[in-house]
């Protein structure tokens, strides 16, 4: 019997869906799937284990579904690179053409493709995204205008029906965020999200991480692993977010405790972006909660928001300016990183809390990256290359698309202020309103200067007096550039000198 097969769809690690589109109308007769694991990929960032984990896992799951749903699967494990098992495959199989979906991360597509040689392929358009190319498109006024994610989101609600009656939403309000603001009470319960424990496929995919990856950041073991891989799991994890957590996610959203991971997070975005789920699907049950009297409609609105809104927004702004978007320094940050970043030895008791976050589970919720990973690195004008990398590679639900605009845009404001009109800058202040990090830490939340005084603060004042020429004449900071003013000369001086101080310990590798 012939080996030789006429199409190969080429699957990569984030697009282990069956509703990918290179499947679509192939004939299983004649038709390989092809995978690969390609260790030399994996190791060019120090990606957290456990996500690695994650892609792997999803990988060979995904492939023994389609093998059992009747489709021949060529998966080559634990390969040096791409390029071996690519020649094994073509000189095996000898396809006359490739399909693939276009892939996630800018210039793959093309790359791979190169790969093939003479062999054609056809390449098919994504399809765990809602928009188009033309919905955000069509938004711009002139090629170099910016749109704004609630215009955008405007449309994707208008697009789907989701929370609509008729031209108009739900409860007469676009966005509810003022209703999802709460501090966390200490009567506030939390329950713990339905764990997805390991199988032998795991195991063992646990086992290959821990022998390639041993110096990547993340411990990784059968008996503490508790994420779905599958589909049929993470549809379980997704009914038991909206059955438990989808209520109360609202007001609590950027609420931050101590101890406290998922709090009423959903959890599931690590999933969307490997295709085990489809974002759309997630939205419309969601919305199914509010007109059953199940969830509130500002829960459901805001969980809708980063689903439709948000996530599609910013995939669109990646891939309108991309290539050169990643490389922006609008703000002029060029600090290192500091070390305490990999290996979370702080005094600081919120970058602890949330860097103890992320090194074990690889993940933390989105307040925590903002307000308290992003904004120190912010105020600290840590390089945004370095920053957009470490994100990148210790989140669990990172990808190239995902983290470019949220770092350099929404973070960092390193785009000139195409995401965010104004940057997501705040002191101690806010941290200690928003969660009870602050009563266990060393520093002091209320103080500027003096060795007690809490970095934030007086690096939130330095970021404001360095950048004085780039953000007084912005409307949406006039009441912190006021604030700014209002302090004498002598005082801005010693302020500065004080986060002079935390950064020139941290460029020395000090604790702090």
């Amino acid at each position: 019997m012939s080996n030789h097969r006429g199409t190969t769809v080429w699957i990569t690690g984030d697009q282990c869906t069956l509703q990918n589109s290179a499947l679509a109308g192939c004939d299983k007769k004649t038709t390989t799937v092809l995978m690969i694991e390609s260790i030399k990929r994996a190791q060019q960032r120090s990606y957290h284990k456990r996500k690695l984990v994650l892609i792997y896992s999803v990988m060979r799951h995904f492939a023994a579904e389609l093998r059992k749903a009747g489709w021949t699967v060529d998966y080559y494990e634990e390969r040096e690179n791409f390029e071996d098992p690519l020649k094994e495959h073509i000189e095996t199989r000898k396809p006359t053409g490739f399909r693939m979906m276009e892939q996630s991360e800018f210039g793959v597509t093309e790359r791979m493709v190169k790969n093939l040689g003479p062999i054609p392929c056809q390449v098919t358009s994504h399809t765990q995204f809602i928009s188009s190319a033309e919905d955000f498109d069509s938004l711009h006024k002139t090629p170099d205008s910016r749109v704004t994610m609630e215009t955008f989101y405007h449309k994707m609600r208008m697009k789907t029906g989701l929370l609509m009656d008729g031209k108009e939403p739900f409860g007469g309000s676009w966005n509810y965020d003022k209703e999802n603001r709460q501090p966390p009470g200490k009567s506030v319960h939390f329950s713990q999200p339905l764990a997805s424990p390991a199988d032998k496929i795991t195991a063992d995919v646990i086992d290959m991480v821990n022998r390639h990856f041993a110096s990547h950041i993340g411990s990784v073991s059968k008996s503490t692993w508790n994420l779905a891989v599958t589909r049929e799991d993470a549809l379980k994890e997704a009914a038991d977010f909206f059955d438990n957590r989808l209520d109360l996610f609202g007001p609590y959203q950027d609420a931050m405790v101590t101890g406290q991971v998922s709090m009423n997070h959903s959890m599931l975005s690590a999933y969307i972006n490997v295709g085990l789920l489809h974002p759309l699907e997630l939205a419309r049950e969601a919305e199914s909660r509010y007109l059953n009297g199940t969830a509130r409609l500002a829960s459901v609105e805001g969980y809708v928001r980063q689903l439709i809104g948000w996530r599609e927004y910013i995939w669109r702004v990646y891939w309108r300016l991309m290539p050169e978007y990643r490389k922006r320094n609008t703000l002029d940050a060029n600090n290192s990183l500091p070390e305490f970043f990999w290996t979370g030895d702080t005094d600081m008791k919120c970058m602890s809390e949330a860097l103890s976050h992320v090194r074990e589970f690889a993940y933390a919720h989105h307040i925590l990256r903002l307000m308290v990973l992003g904004n120190f690195s912010l105020l600290a004008a840590l390089e945004p290359v370095q920053v957009n990398d470490w994100f990148w590679a210790m989140f669990i639900d990172g990808y190239d698309w995902v983290m470019v605009p949220n770092v350099i845009g929404m973070v960092l404001h390193a785009d000139g202020g195409y995401v965010g009109t104004k940057p997501y800058a705040a002191s101690a202040n806010y941290i200690n309103k928003m969660s009870d990090y602050c009563k266990k830490c060393k520093y002091n939340p209320k103080t500027v200067v003096g060795k007690d005084a809490c970095p934030f603060n007086s690096l939130y004042w330095d970021f404001l007096a360095r950048n004085y020429s780039k953000f007084e004449h912005n409307h949406r900071m006039v009441m912190m550039m006021r604030n700014l003013d209002g302090k004498g000369e002598e005082q801005i001086s010693e302020i500065r000198e004080q986060a002079k101080h935390y950064l020139n310990a941290m460029a020395r590798g000090e604790r702090i």
